[in-house]
């Protein structure tokens, strides 16, 4: 085992590297060039990949991201680098993977100063940059952490009135009308919608407002192979994927404002999630905060109706550091050189379906610490292809105090 895994941190030193010393493209711009894309970068809290009609696992409806998918190019193979906040956030606002983040690496620590931040790189060269909803976080903002502002202006004074419980008050859609509306047509803009649901804790009824505003009774409530089939788990369920049905109509009335604003055709759209679902099974988590399926792997579609050709499904493995390097080479910007995340334009450009870069063939993600004191620990690691997922588990007993043999659990 020790052998094993000193080969998967050589591996991964190793990849690192070759990654940094790659090449940085960039678009070089003729003075008769289009006007630079803006940029719509919208962030679930706590969901799973399957959740969106669009994969076929799931029957709830979620027509915007499904119509980003349609209109644009749906990943199968989308990885946050760790399964928890702080550190996801960080690695799409560095460019980094979680592991060469230092405190960044952490949920409640912060994000030093000396990493290049994606968002004020696109501030220095011109675009508008503001947020709503939850930035980077949670963490702290200290004296060596980059500063509280680095998502550019923030919105939030538009709230929903008398929301349903558990969802958050927060009108992200609004808000995002108002920040349109600031801002100089001539100048791109990125955005960060930072929707908090479908972060729990979940109305314990809200399975009956599943039903009434979106159609969907229990029994058409998709559960994890790992749980139960029991009346208990779907309403759990239910309550929970409500809140995804809530986001989705937010990012429906953000696509219908950016047509009514004539910005839709030049804006890439992301929409994406920062870690999984938080899902216990006998004790062990599967979800959220752990290196399986339903904690790493995020739904991921993106459209940008200028560039992008229309309906295709990549099965590359494509990793939240790559995002960085995305939006500045879109942006037709050099990356930083440390990034090392590598730009998916090729890949959107591309018209073909599958796999478009044979390099994009497997993953790494883990994590170090999600908040649990001794003796819990969720620190882990994991290297996954289109096959296999080797999972390394740190830990020595589960979550109830249970001891666990000291092994790679599948």
């Amino acid at each position: 085992m020790k052998i094993l895994t000193t080969f998967i941190a050589l591996l991964l030193l190793i990849q690192s590297i070759a990654r940094a010393e790659e090449p940085r493209r960039s678009i070089s711009r003729p003075a008769t060039s289009p006007a630079p894309p803006n940029i719509l970068f919208f962030l679930t809290d706590d969901e799973s990949w399957l959740e969106r009609s669009a994969y076929g696992w799931s029957k709830l409806p979620t027509p915007a991201f499904d119509r980003v998918a349609r209109e644009g190019v749906v990943f199968t193979n989308g990885f946050t680098s760790a399964p928890s906040c702080a550190p996801s956030r960080a690695c799409v606002l560095t460019g980094h993977h979680f592991w060469e983040l230092e405190q960044g690496a952490f949920i409640q620590a912060f994000i030093p100063k000396e990493y290049p931040i994606v968002t004020r790189i696109l501030a220095r060269h011109g675009y508008q940059v503001g947020r709503t909803g939850k930035g980077w976080g949670p963490g702290s903002h200290a004296k060596l952490g980059i500063p509280s502002d680095s998502l550019g202006t923030t919105f939030m004074s538009e709230k929903i009135p008398d929301p349903p419980e558990g969802v958050r008050a927060t009108d992200y859609a609004a808000n995002f009308d108002r920040f349109l509306e600031s801002l100089d047509p001539k100048r791109p803009f990125f955005f960060w919608a930072g929707i908090i649901e479908p972060h729990e804790p979940s109305g314990p009824t809200n399975y009956k407002l599943l039903e009434k505003e979106f159609g969907v009774t229990l029994d058409q409530v998709s559960l994890p192979p790992f749980l139960e089939d029991t009346e208990a788990n779907r309403r759990e369920r239910a309550n929970f994927v409500y809140e995804i049905c809530r986001a989705d109509t937010h990012l429906a009335r953000m696509l219908a404002s950016l047509e009514a604003a004539g910005n839709l055709d030049n804006t890439l759209v992301v929409v994406t999630s920062d870690n999984g679902t938080g899902i216990p099974f006998d004790g062990v988590h599967r979800g959220k905060a752990s290196p399986y399926d339903f904690g790493v792997h995020e739904p991921l579609a993106m459209m940008w109706p200028n560039r992008i050709k229309p309906g295709r499904t990549v099965t590359d493995f494509v990793s939240f550091a790559d995002f960085a390097p995305t939006f500045l080479d879109i942006a037709g910007l050099e990356a930083p050189a440390s990034m090392t995340g590598r730009s998916l334009l090729p890949i959107l450009e591309s018209e073909k379906s599958g796999r478009i870069e044979a390099q994009r063939d497997f993953i790494v993600t883990g994590l170090e610490w999600h908040g649990e004191f001794d003796p819990e620990s969720r620190s882990c690691r994991s290297i996954r292809d289109d096959r296999y997922a080797y999972v390394v588990r740190y830990n020595n007993v589960d979550d109830r105090g249970k001891s666990l043999e000291n092994e790679a659990l599948i």
